[in-house]
């Protein structure tokens, strides 16, 4: 009892202090944040007091003197061919800036988000509604090149999804639910309004530790309590590792059941939500991560777009052996344990790792530090560098042989990756790293569309040694290559104790008739993870219109219903976004319901203007309907808004294929096969296109990029065979057909067609 008199003494000195600070902090919002800290820092002051110290802390607050860092006396910078104007009037912050209409339209500041290396502003653009500005303030030192407004999003355009005017910059969707705590989004999709509540405006206790009206009652002595009022641990599975005799790391104490991990993913993943969150550990259940995938990750998982950690850290050894991120992060001060490599050598030997033998580096200069070479970071938003939590081991060889990037040649861009490859197989000669086999070689012939693709990636996929994320990735891409293993891969995920095995089977199981991915999935319509068990119900959506000698027993059918009902659900929470009733249309086109997905297609493009697939696939509707007017119409009205769309230039071509007008076709298409990065399908049609006219050199033209975008394609192989043929140059034409012969081996028709022109080569 004494000593926690003794905590509680030290505290009331320290509240009058924080009390003023968070009504500065929070303004109206005050009083309940006031009760909480005073709650919680009657017996945790030290906690309280790391925690005020925290990007956590600083999430978002009412923008005042006390929460903002960034200069409003009359600074301005250039935006969208004039200028934005950063003032302060009588306490009020306000951003003068060009509106939608290009006229300049004064802003009010309502809140601050974050606060270092960058800080960001809101404003509510309508009651409720809250956008981002799109500039932010430098937070960093006049000496790192901060101290100064910039745009953080110069490239986009009103009509692209990250414009501070879009969905892409909006609070309520967007940041609300890590950015404050106990977050609730209150859409009313009738009203097209959002009623959104939180219970702190920032990142405080109840967003990791939940509900502590319990832990409070066991404080105060109710000893019906257990667990202390919070029955899911969520501290560090062991406090260190130690080197054994062997050499290998094991923990010093017994491994404990731990939360944190999730707790942490809830905001410190890429995910997406399908509800609002009911308890801090409950990822698995209110999101779907995402997995290791080529738009997300480079080929051998290292971080490329903003992943946030968690997807890196399941790919580690560390994650493997039980580490948690509270082994190397105070939990509420956010910061580091410990300085530099001490961070690292708690656990690890400090003359085995923190030796140039080892880094082959001076030491204290770049490249001596062990985050250098296995937590190389990114920048994202212009200033703000990040670090892969994979801790991967510099390979160079991967560089070379699957485009992976490399920490050495990240540091030593003048350099080439052999030349790292050789430095560190001359520090390491005995290196098990350097040439072994790697995932990332599966992962980019799967991207290649090579021949054995399917064979390594289920290999991959049914390996204990790989983390179970890797396996869930390799599964995914699976539906790529479909077959007796991949069958064999999917039903052993299906079984899995992992979701995320579980939600790539889904995925793994799309290329098999109906009967068969029922055969697969259907236990997953009972999974214990809504994220699985409604993507489960999407996948087999089409079992209830399936002709009556594959009919669905009634309680098969009344599971199937009762998980689709659970999609819808989800789907309705996430209705101020297009991409919702695009979905729920996709669901009534299946069920043969085309008025009721016009109208869910329509909605989509009423809620969210610039969500492309809603026009495609209405206009895909119409032409289910032999309505090419109208598909164009819908067609013409999307290339308003976003002329550059290939997917839309290639279905307004489709259109006027199928009306027989190929002219007018002929140059949608060539816009939609043109670009830095085009749809190697697309390409390819545009050449069969400009064949079908007769300019059989145009055509073997785009033909050569198809092979080029695609060159594990048999199509374009066999026509790329057949036009050189046509055109009596028979030594290309043998080229693509032992091409062929290789895509697809053991085929009479192929070793006929080889003959032919063996025999034509020779008459010439």
């Amino acid at each position: 009892m004494s000593c926690k008199m003794n905590a509680q003494g030290k505290v009331e000195g320290l509240l009058s202090v924080w009390m003023v600070f968070v009504i500065a902090l929070l303004g109206a919002e005050a009083s309940a944040a006031a009760k909480e800290l005073q709650n919680c820092a009657s017996c945790h002051a030290e906690q309280v007091a790391d925690w005020q110290s925290s990007h956590h802390f600083h999430a978002m607050a009412q923008a005042n003197s006390a929460t903002n860092v960034g200069d409003f006396s009359n600074q301005s910078v250039a935006f969208e061919g004039g200028s934005a104007t950063f003032n302060t009037v009588d306490g009020q912050y306000s951003i003068t800036m060009p509106g939608l209409d290009g006229k300049q339209a004064e802003y009010k500041v309502a809140h601050t988000f974050g606060y270092h290396p960058l800080q960001q502003y809101m404003f509510e653009q309508e009651p409720g509604k809250f956008q981002l500005f799109p500039f932010a303030w430098d937070a960093r030192t006049k000496a790192e090149g901060g101290q100064r407004w910039f745009v953080l999003h110069p490239e986009q355009g009103p009509n692209d999804e990250f414009h501070w005017s879009q969905m892409g910059q909006n609070w309520n969707q967007m940041c609300a639910d890590c950015h404050s705590t106990e977050f609730r989004k209150g859409f009313d999709v009738e009203k097209n309004k959002y009623q959104s509540t939180y219970s702190e405006i920032n990142v405080s206790c109840a967003a990791c530790h939940g509900d502590g009206s319990e832990h409070l009652r066991w404080a105060a002595g109710d000893k019906t309590i257990e667990q202390k009022g919070y029955p899911n641990y969520i501290g560090s599975q062991t406090p260190l590792f130690r080197a054994d005799d062997e050499g290998l790391m094991k923990n010093i104490a017994a491994l404990k059941p731990s939360k944190q991990v999730d707790v942490c993913a809830s905001c410190h993943a890429r995910r997406a939500p399908f509800s609002d969150q009911s308890q801090p550990d409950d990822f698995h259940h209110t999101y779907q991560p995402s997995l290791i995938t080529p738009d997300l990750y480079h080929v051998d998982g290292q971080i490329w777009d903003e992943d946030y950690v968690w997807g890196s850290f399941l790919q580690s050894k560390m994650h493997q052996a039980g580490v948690t991120c509270t082994n190397c992060h105070n939990p509420h001060s956010g910061g580091l344990k410990l300085p530099g490599n001490q961070l690292c050598t708690q656990c690890h030997e400090v003359s085995q790792y923190d030796a140039k033998t080892h880094h082959g580096h001076q030491a204290n200069t770049q490249g001596a530090y062990c985050v250098d070479c296995h937590m190389p970071a990114t920048t994202y938003m212009q200033v703000d560098d990040r670090r892969d939590h994979a801790f991967k081991v510099p390979r160079p060889d991967l560089t070379q042989s699957v485009g992976a990037p490399n920490a050495c040649n990240g540091c030593h861009e003048d350099k080439a990756p052999a030349w790292a490859e050789q430095a560190i197989r001359e520090w390491h000669p005995d290196s098990l790293y350097m040439g072994s086999e790697h995932f990332a070689q599966a992962f980019h012939k799967a991207a290649a569309g090579a021949a054995d693709a399917g064979q390594e990636l289920t290999k991959i996929a049914q390996n204990p040694q790989y983390p179970d994320i890797i396996r869930a990735s390799a599964l995914q891409r699976m539906a790529q290559t479909p077959g007796r293993n991949a069958i064999v891969a999917i039903a052993r995920a299906v079984r899995d104790d992992d979701p995320l095995k579980r939600q790539a089977a889904i995925t793994a199981a799309a290329p098999y008739p109906m009967p068969d991915q029922w055969r697969m999935l259907n236990s997953l319509l009972d999974d214990p993870r809504l994220p699985v068990r409604v993507e489960a119900a999407r996948a087999l959506a089409q079992m209830l219109v399936q002709p009556p000698e594959t009919s669905l027993l009634p309680e098969d059918k009344k599971r199937l219903e009762s998980a689709l009902a659970e999609y819808r659900e989800v789907q309705a929470y996430a209705a101020d976004r297009g991409f919702s009733h695009t979905n729920l249309g996709n669901l009534e086109q299946i069920f043969g319901r085309s008025r009721n997905a016009e109208k869910l297609y329509r909605k989509a493009i009423e809620v969210e203007p610039i969500f492309i697939p809603a026009y495609v696939n209405l206009a895909d509707l119409y032409r289910e309907r032999r309505d090419e007017d109208e598909a164009r119409a819908i067609l013409t009205q999307a290339l308003a808004i976003q002329p550059e769309a290939a997917t839309v230039q290639y279905a307004m071509a489709m259109s006027y294929v199928r009306s027989g007008d190929k002219a007018k076709a002929t140059g949608f298409l060539k816009q939609a096969a043109s670009g830095v990065d085009p749809n190697p399908r697309f390409v390819y049609t545009y050449a069969l296109l400009l064949q079908d006219l007769g300019d059989g050199k145009n055509a073997r033209q785009q033909l050569q990029r198809a092979y080029t975008l695609d060159p594990m394609n048999p199509d374009v192989s066999y026509s790329l065979t057949i036009s050189y043929q046509a055109s009596g140059d028979y030594r290309q034409a043998l080229h693509y057909a032992n091409k062929l012969a290789e895509l697809v081996p053991n085929n009479a028709q192929v070793e006929q067609l080889i003959q032919q022109i063996k025999q034509q080569s020779a008459a010439q």
